[in-house]
C-alpha cells in the first residue's frame, strides 16, 4: 500500500453516511495525489458504492464501471427490515464483539487460491471491454472495493481486468480497509489496516430514525 494507513486499535469503526462520504473523499485524495485514474471500477456491491462516493468527491465526472464477481454457489440472502432493526439496536459493544469473533472465525484459515469457479456479469465485462477499447493504449483504472479480507475476490477481479486491458494500461486498486495481515491481493491504497469497519449498508449499522 503506497499511502500511510490510519492506525486503529482493534474493535470496529462505525461509518455513518456522513463519515462514509468523508472517508471515501479521503481515499480519493490519496489516490489522486499519486496518480489520477481515467476510470473507477467498483466491485459490487460495497465496492461500487465506495467508487461512486469517490467519484463524487473528485467532482470531475470520473467514469464508473461495475464488476460483479461471485461463486456459482453464492446466493443473495435478503434481510427483512425487522431483523435489521433488531440487530442494529443491540448494544454497540456486543455488536462489535460479535463482529470481531465472526471475522476471526472466517479468516482463521489461509486465503483460498482462486480455482476458476468465480462468475462475472457478462454485460458488465462487455461494457468494461468497450471502455478499454476506446480509452487508448495507456488507460489508467482503479479497482475499488469496500473491504479486503482474504483478498481472493480482489485477486480474481484484478486478473479479469488485466485480461481485458491493453499492455500499456495502469491498473491499481483501493479499499477503505484491509482486515487481515496478509491477504491474497493487497490493494495499492487503503485507509485502515487490520481494522473492521461498519458501513452504512451493514446489517448491524445504526438505523435512521
Amino acid at each position: 500500500m503506497r499511502n500511510p494507513i490510519i492506525p486503529r486499535s482493534g474493535g470496529v469503526v462505525s461509518l455513518d453516511r456522513r463519515r462514509f462520504d468523508e472517508v471515501c473523499a479521503e481515499l480519493m485524495r490519496h489516490v489522486a495525489d499519486d496518480h489520477r485514474p481515467d476510470a473507477l471500477i467498483g466491485i459490487r456491491t460495497g465496492g461500487l458504492v465506495v467508487a461512486e462516493a469517490m467519484a463524487k468527491a473528485a467532482g470531475d465526472g470520473l467514469p464508473i464501471l461495475a464488476v460483479t464477481c461471485r461463486r456459482p454457489s453464492s446466493r443473495h440472502k435478503p434481510t427483512s427490515s425487522t431483523v435489521r432493526r433488531m440487530v442494529a439496536n443491540l448494544p454497540r459493544p456486543l455488536l462489535d464483539q460479535l463482529r470481531v469473533i465472526e471475522h476471526a472465525v472466517l479468516t482463521r484459515k489461509p486465503p483460498p487460491v482462486p480455482q476458476g469457479d468465480y462468475r462475472f456479469d457478462e454485460d458488465e465485462l462487455h461494457d468494461l471491454d468497450a471502455w478499454m477499447a476506446s480509452s487508448g493504449a495507456r488507460p489508467s483504472v482503479l479497482i475499488v472495493d469496500d473491504a479486503v479480507d482474504s483478498g481472493t475476490t480482489l485477486s480474481v477481479v484484478l486478473d479479469a481486468v488485466r485480461s481485458l486491458a491493453p499492455h500499456g494500461a495502469t491498473i491499481r486498486s483501493a479499499a477503505i480497509t484491509v482486515t487481515t495481515e496478509r491477504p491474497l491481493a493487497l490493494p495499492d491504497y487503503a485507509l485502515y489496516h487490520r481494522q473492521l469497519c461498519r458501513f452504512p449498508w451493514s446489517l448491524d449499522a445504526l438505523t435512521e430514525s
